[in-house]
């Protein structure tokens, strides 16, 4: 569109600064789309072309006369594009990378040759559609204008032109080349994977301060490239500051120093069930920053990575860089779909998992990824019990195997209760009644319990008895929204409201997080609810 605008205005013999033309584009593709400034690629494009448009001066300059000033040139131009848009990617991708100052060097020139042939492609094609002249015909040299020949007689076969070759057609391959190299050429991060780094999304402070800094810096260069020597005392100094104050945000960024005081936790236990659609996934941080990771949810047939696109993005906003444990109740894949990018990004310490499903091949591949990770994988049982930061760590189920499972069951969830003071998390799994019954005659009493509903509120668990020996005071169900299972069912759900137990369910709330010190519960979620329960009287 801008190219369109500035032959356009040559032919009205107008110019203006490329600038104008940024401005007037993007003026009238918001007009159009208001919400487009929402959109990652509108911010991703404009942001770039105004990077390499306020750096033009200098590229130029670079650019005179030999080889080098090119590479320089365009090296200016990388550089301008990737110093813009470094926050947005930290902030939209929660990746920071700089392999863009090498992939440039394809990228532009690819650019160029796409949009080119692209912006051909279409007024040649049009010529295809006039009534008395098909360009396609001017390459058989037998009958270009097949006027006498309607049928194409003389040449049935189209030898001369056997592909049909036209230069729409030829100049539209062109294009694809151009696009599809540009495309490909991320490929580069496969074999420089050390030039990509995943950040938490950064304060939207942070990113302000950046940019304020970097067009404070730009203003005032600009002036003084203008004015000469007469810059004042006061100017210089914003100057001199501007880039520096960009700087400190950007390695804000980039180094998450606030990450750390998040590792050596609040004093404070917080479990967060994250709302991963038809699926399991809670993150528990311990009162001294220790974490653990329930199931990593997962999509039954889909190349959505939900562990990369939605579990990751919520342990790094939680200044978690390597896990402590991950625990994979079972293989069903809605609770280990997103495992392995969990373990080859977060590299648990420890991977624990219930009973082993030796013929199962999509746990073989998790335990195979572990132990290439430097982690531990570990079998947990029914009476396995470890401490971590003062809270117990206990699990219920499953029993040992007595033979081998060869298919992955619900009755084998990994069970784990954890204990702190007068408040007790039973994270159930996917068990059913049977397993119930036997859970409801050993979990002792507690003053305040959190309870992660069974199966997703399936009709096999949340048995009656169950729920009146465990009575919780909160029940947290994780579903996807319209899920074709119908979960949770209504019968279950009511079985909560007769015991008194407040329901959170992620299809509804979201992102539900119950934060303890042991002695009440404060639970929050995505959207808003909030309740508060004191501690109970002895």
């Amino acid at each position: 569109m801008m190219a369109v605008v500035v032959f356009a205005g040559r032919a009205l013999d107008h110019r203006s600064p490329p600038l104008n033309t940024l401005a007037f584009v993007s003026a009238v593709l918001v007009m159009t789309d208001p919400l487009s400034v929402a959109d990652p690629s509108f911010v991703l494009t404009f942001g770039a072309t105004l990077a390499i448009l306020a750096a033009m001066p200098v590229a130029l300059a670079l650019a005179r006369g030999r080889f080098a000033g090119a590479i320089a040139a365009m090296s200016v131009a990388s550089l301008a594009a990737e110093t813009m848009l470094f926050p947005v990617s930290a902030l939209v991708f929660s990746r920071v990378t700089f392999a863009g100052l090498v992939l440039n060097f394809l990228a532009i020139p690819l650019m160029a040759v796409a949009q080119i042939a692209g912006m051909l492609v279409i007024p040649l094609e049009a010529l295809n559609f006039l009534p008395s002249l098909n360009v396609a015909n001017l390459l058989n040299p037998v009958n270009p204008l097949n006027l006498v020949n309607p049928l194409n007689l003389v040449n049935p076969l189209n030898l001369v032109n056997p592909l049909k070759l036209t230069p729409s057609s030829a100049v539209g391959w062109i294009a694809h080349v151009g696009a599809a190299g540009l495309v490909r050429s991320a490929d580069f991060l496969q074999l420089a994977a050390r030039l990509s780094y995943r950040v938490a999304p950064p304060n939207s402070s942070v990113v302000g301060i950046y940019y304020i800094g970097l067009i404070v810096w730009c203003v005032f260069r600009r002036r003084r490239a203008e004015d000469g020597s007469a810059e004042g005392r006061g100017r210089r100094l914003c100057r001199r500051l501007a880039p520096v104050v960009a700087l400190a945000a950007a390695f804000w960024i980039l180094a998450e120093p606030w990450a750390a005081a998040e590792r050596r936790g609040n004093g404070m236990m917080q479990v967060s069930f994250m709302d991963v659609g038809q699926g399991d996934s809670a993150l528990v941080r311990f009162p001294r920053g220790a974490t653990l990771l329930v199931d990593t949810g997962g999509l039954l047939s889909s190349s959505f990575d939900i562990g990369d696109r939605v579990v990751a993005p919520v342990l790094r906003d939680a200044g978690v860089r390597r896990l402590d444990y991950l625990a994979l109740t079972h293989g069903d894949p809605d609770h280990i779909g997103g495992a392995a990018s969990i373990i080859r990004e977060f590299r648990p310490a420890e991977v624990w998992e219930g009973i082993p499903v030796p013929r199962f091949a999509p746990l073989r591949v998790l335990k195979d990824l572990a132990r290439a990770s430097g982690s531990r994988w570990a079998n947990v049982y029914h009476g396995d019990r470890i401490t971590v930061d003062g809270v117990a760590v206990i699990a219920r189920r499953p029993d040992v195997a007595d033979w081998e499972r060869q298919q992955v069951r619900n009755d084998d969830s990994m069970v784990l209760e954890l204990v702190w003071r007068d408040v007790s998390f039973v994270l159930a799994g996917d068990i059913g009644k049977a397993i119930e019954r036997v859970l409801a005659a050993e979990v002792s009493p507690s003053r305040l319990r959190v309870l992660k509903v069974a199966h997703h509120g399936s009709l096999t668990s949340s048995s009656s008895d169950f729920l009146r020996a465990l009575h919780p005071q909160v029940a947290v169900i994780s579903a996807g929204r319209s899920n074709h299972f119908g979960h949770p069912v209504p019968e279950v759900l009511q079985r909560y409201r007769a015991i008194g137990a407040e329901i959170f369910r992620t299809d509804q709330d979201g992102a539900v997080t119950v934060e303890t010190d042991g002695k009440s519960i404060d639970v929050h979620t995505f959207t808003g609810r909030h309740v508060r329960l004191p501690p109970t009287a002895h």
